[in-house]
């Protein structure tokens, strides 16, 4: 599975790719959001292992981000399997390194990956959780559709979760990109 937008291609993550992720999940920067925080390189090369399974096993994962004009990884989007009120469910969730921030591409990403959840996975409804202070990360759900519909804990925290049922999205139809 490969999704392409105008700027990204957006593929699973491959072993061949733990150089770039290690980067990314062990940069202060990048996981500045994380409630887990940076992790520390056997963690990121684990964090890795378990996107590339979850792929593996259900069909969705964290997918890289890969800029169409230098080949470069810059980030993830797509779905992680996460305990949201007692239940495993398919949870969206992107990032990008700092200097690809503010160019639109995160809502460019999670558009396509979006459209893949409904298209080819047949997902019902799409939800993300935010910490409320995360205000560049909740102007990318309400872009791309999802609403927000209440605050759960999550790991202890209190976060907000948005939601977009698929009803929702095909009476949007006109105003999402191609897939």
């Amino acid at each position: 599975m490969r999704l392409e937008t105008e700027r990204l291609l957006i593929r699973p993550f491959v072993p061949a790719d733990e150089p770039d992720a290690t980067s990314f999940f062990t940069d202060p920067d990048f996981m500045s959001w994380s409630l887990d925080g940076a992790l520390n390189p056997e963690g990121a090369r684990n964090k890795l292992r378990g996107l590339i399974a979850l792929y593996d096993e259900r069909g969705f994962s964290k997918l890289a981000l890969q800029e169409k004009a230098g080949g470069r990884l810059i980030g993830y989007c797509g779905f992680g399997l996460e305990p949201v009120e007692g239940a495993p469910v398919p949870e969206l969730g992107y990032r990008l390194k700092g200097e690809w921030r503010g160019r639109g591409l995160a809502t460019e990403a999670a558009r396509a990956v979006v459209a893949d959840a409904f298209e080819r996975l047949g997902m019902d409804s799409v939800l993300a959780i935010v910490i409320e202070g995360n205000l560049p990360s909740r102007r990318v759900m309400e872009k791309v559709g999802l609403t927000f519909r209440r605050k759960v804990v999550f790991q202890g925290r209190e976060l907000m979760l948005h939601r977009l049922e698929r009803a929702e999205w095909e009476a949007a139809g006109a105003d999402r990109p191609a897939s």
